[in-house]
């Protein structure tokens, strides 16, 4: 299967929250200013500012439910990886944990890949 063969899918069940569509694109953004380094640290006063929140526990909260949101899986069909062919693979956006002053964000290659290839829905470079 070539990457020409892929046929694009409707991967998201119901589109994200205008504000999950934020902090994707914020962190995508950063993955490029970073020379695409899957691993990042992303200054939590950072995130509030984009959001246009007041330092706090409940800012923290907020942050996370955005996160949850953002890392429901796809299911992907036909998802190539290598020269192995999947019927059917789950995908995450990415690994998080907050520490006190920053979020600590690594990608996951293949969701970068399938919202490239696979994704008609993609909404990472919209």
């Amino acid at each position: 299967m070539k990457k020409e063969e892929i046929q694009k899918q409707r991967l998201l069940s119901e589109p994200f929250s205008d504000d999950v569509l934020k902090l994707a694109r914020a962190i995508y953004n950063t993955y490029l200013l970073n020379d695409k380094e899957l691993e990042m640290s992303l200054q939590l006063t950072t995130m509030f500012k984009l959001f246009h929140l007041q330092p706090s526990n409940d800012s923290v909260s907020y942050l996370q439910g955005l996160l949850i949101e953002l890392n429901e899986p796809l299911c992907v069909r036909n998802f190539k990886e290598g020269n192995k062919v999947y019927p059917m693979r789950f995908i995450n956006f990415c690994e998080y944990k907050f520490t006190p002053n920053t979020l600590e964000i690594e990608l996951h290659q293949d969701f970068l890949d399938v919202e490239h290839y696979y994704m008609e829905d993609s909404f990472l470079q919209s």
